[in-house]
């Protein structure tokens, strides 16, 4: 327990030297690959077991402030980056399939650890939690018109197939979440926040090694296009961060932050999973390549999320 409320505490920084675990060693990542979906499931419990009851209750009471959230991370989004792919000529740069990865990323809901990451920044995690969730079961009506209309993309993606897993996902979660509340008890959960947090660390760093195999290979094959993708994958993920804080601050400055956190964070994998034959394959390493910001930026702008988001009235 001390070890995993020592990890807790140094979670940003855990994170962000993790990611490079996969990458130093290939053969542990594709031996971890197999632990995929299992630790999407148990990041999403620690995410509930992390937050109060009664702040998921009253973000679930508050759709006005949970809706647009969503709108913009569903439907504008996607158009933003449709725009950043032409005016920066992605597909010249990097490739068609990078281009359509781009687009496809920006039109996917939440990251299922963004309501740790959000707790453990000290910002909204109710609010994040309800994006997420809404996000993720409205993403199958929205994304595969949005990314046929704007890029021509046809997932042929079943809408309640998808919406049959996210939901199937998100009540096992929620399950196993409740059980271990009951079992444990609150006051033993409200005293162990820090071990929760390290434990959500662990699952995440097991995820990010897994999700590293094949990088390796493909940035001594072709360095110069994993380089160019890696500059891609922060400038379009710190960009929507900033256009989220810019829409949402008349909110306040703790909502606006918390909506740059969900703005810069997306689950492609879910997409990529459900339809994998309709994408070239950079778009996997796409996928891989995402991590970087996804584990860095906490870490390097932590101090701006807690002057603009933890600290803020």
């Amino acid at each position: 327990m001390n070890a995993l409320a020592w990890m807790g505490k140094h979670a940003t920084a855990l994170l962000a030297g993790g990611v490079f675990v996969g990458l130093a060693l290939p053969d542990l990542a594709t031996l971890a690959r197999p632990l995929l979906v299992p630790t999407i499931v148990v990041m999403l419990v620690f995410s509930l077991l992390r937050l109060q009851p009664t702040a998921i209750a009253a973000a679930a009471r508050s759709p006005g402030r949970v809706l647009p959230v969503v709108g913009f991370v569903l439907l504008l989004s996607p158009a933003i980056g449709q725009a950043g792919v032409m005016l920066l000529g992605v597909e010249q740069w990097l490739g068609i399939g990078v281009a359509v990865a781009v687009v496809v990323w920006t039109a996917s809901p939440p990251l299922v650890s963004v309501t740790a990451l959000a707790t453990i920044l000290g910002l909204d995690g109710a609010l994040a939690l309800m994006a997420m969730t809404l996000g993720g079961l409205l993403m199958p009506l929205t994304l595969p018109p949005l990314v046929l209309g704007l890029i021509g993309l046809d997932l042929q993606i079943g809408v309640g197939e998808l919406m049959m897993r996210l939901t199937g996902l998100l009540a096992l979660a929620a399950i196993l979440a409740t059980t271990v509340r009951k079992i444990v008890g609150e006051n033993r959960i409200h005293r162990h926040t820090e071990a929760i947090d390290g434990g959500f660390v662990l699952i995440m760093l097991i995820f990010a090694i897994a999700v590293m195999d094949g990088v390796t290979a493909a940035a001594v094959a072709d360095p110069w296009k994993v380089a160019g993708m890696v500059v891609l994958v922060f400038a379009v993920s710190l960009a929507l961060q900033a256009i989220g804080f810019a829409l949402f601050l008349p909110w306040g400055r703790r909502t606006a932050t918390t909506v740059a956190l969900i703005g810069g964070n997306r689950n492609m994998a879910i997409v990529l999973g459900a339809a994998p034959a309709a994408f070239h394959p950079d778009a996997f390493l796409y996928l891989a390549i995402l991590q970087f910001p996804i584990y860095l930026l906490p870490a390097l702008l932590r101090p701006i999320y807690r002057k603009y988001g933890a600290d803020a009235p």
